[in-house]
């Protein structure tokens, strides 16, 4: 069966002791400047995800704030209502009055046009 945290049955007392004997193996006189050089890598390694991790809660925070603004500015400031331009009808045509000739009507009817 698979196990996904199985190489975690390594930290186990015999697991560090057969990890310290091959260190001792492997680096002999050294082993002291790898452990040193291994715990600034590491420090380095953390300082990095701090930082990381730094820049994401200020940029959450810088959201969330100015989401914040945002909706406060949107939910107090006053409403301006849109309002219509009022409604002028056009201008009347003058009335065109009666003559008893029709060639008067005819002129009347053809200086509209």
């Amino acid at each position: 069966m698979f196990a996904p945290l199985g190489f975690l049955d390594i930290l186990n007392f015999q697991g560090i002791l057969v990890l310290a004997i091959l260190g001792v193996l492997l680096y002999g006189e050294r082993l002291p400047e790898v452990a040193a050089s291994l715990g600034k890598q590491l420090l380095q390694l953390k300082k990095s995800f701090q930082g990381i991790r730094s820049e994401f809660e200020s940029a959450l925070h810088n959201t969330t704030s100015s989401a914040k603004e945002t909706f406060e500015r949107a939910q107090y400031s006053p409403v301006e209502e849109a309002t219509a331009p009022k409604f002028e009808p056009p201008p009347a045509e003058p009335e065109i009055e009666p003559s008893s000739s029709p060639k008067a009507v005819a002129e009347t009817s053809s200086s509209h046009v």
